[in-house]
C-alpha cells in the first residue's frame, strides 16, 4: 500500500478551512463474516504520535491518584460511591473522558456498578495496583485510539491532524491496519480497500 502518496495527496486536493480538519483512515473488509463473534472486535492501538490533542483520561482510586497530576479527571472513592446511584452522573462521565484507569481493587464494585455504562462504550478503566504511578500509563493513553469492527466490514478512526508531518500521519496509519490485519483471518487479503480524508475533503484511496 502506497500511504505515502495517498497523505500527499489527501493535503493537496482538499481546500483550505479555517479550522485544522481530522485525519481519517477508512478501511473497508470483504469475505468476513461478522455473523461470526469470533470475527468482531474492539481493540486499543497505541500510535506512534498523538492523534489529537482532544484525549481525556480519567484516574479512579485513593492512592494511584496522587501520582496522576497530568490526568483531566480524578474521582476518589466517595464520589465513585455517588456515580453507582447517579446513573446520568455516570453516563456523563463515559461520554466526557475517552480512557479510564482504576486502582486494582475497585474493579469489580466498578464492574458491577458502571460495567452497564462503560461496558457498551469499550471504556472500562485499566487496572493499576495501589499506590503505582499511573503517569506513564496516562500519557501513553493518550496516544491511543479505539477501532472497533461490529455489525459494518468497515474500520474508521481518526489517525491525526492536518498540520501534522506526512511521516507522523503514515505512521500512525501503518500502526492501524497493522493491528486491523492481526484481527482478520486472512490478513491483507481481507482488506477491500483503504482511504484516507480530512473531515471535509474528499477520500483518497490507497493503492
Amino acid at each position: 500500500m502506497n500511504i505515502e502518496e495517498s497523505v500527499k495527496e489527501v493535503k493537496e486536493v482538499s481546500p483550505e478551512r479555517n479550522f485544522t480538519q481530522s485525519v481519517d483512515l477508512v478501511i473497508n473488509l470483504k469475505n468476513v463474516d461478522l455473523n461470526d463473534p469470533e470475527n468482531r472486535f474492539s481493540e486499543d492501538v497505541r500510535l506512534p504520535y498523538r492523534a489529537s490533542d482532544d484525549v481525556k483520561v480519567c484516574v479512579i482510586g485513593e492512592t494511584i491518584t496522587q501520582n496522576a497530576d497530568n490526568a483531566d479527571r480524578l474521582v476518589n472513592p466517595n464520589e465513585l460511591e455517588e456515580l453507582f446511584d447517579d446513573e446520568s452522573a455516570a453516563k456523563k462521565l463515559a461520554t466526557e473522558y475517552d480512557f479510564f484507569i482504576a486502582e486494582a481493587p475497585l474493579m469489580p464494585d466498578i464492574g458491577k456498578n458502571l460495567g452497564s455504562v462503560l461496558g457498551p462504550r469499550n471504556k472500562m478503566p485499566d487496572p493499576m495496583p495501589p499506590g503505582s504511578d499511573p503517569s506513564e500509563k496516562i500519557d501513553a493513553l493518550r496516544n491511543t485510539i479505539s477501532i472497533q469492527l461490529k455489525e459494518q466490514p468497515s474500520i474508521k478512526c481518526k489517525i491525526g491532524e492536518e498540520d501534522m508531518s506526512d511521516k507522523e500521519l503514515i505512521d500512525n496509519a501503518n500502526a492501524v491496519i497493522n493491528k486491523v490485519m492481526d484481527h482478520l483471518p486472512q490478513n491483507e487479503h481481507n482488506i477491500k480497500d483503504v482511504l484516507i480524508k480530512l473531515t471535509m475533503g474528499q477520500p483518497v484511496q490507497v493503492n
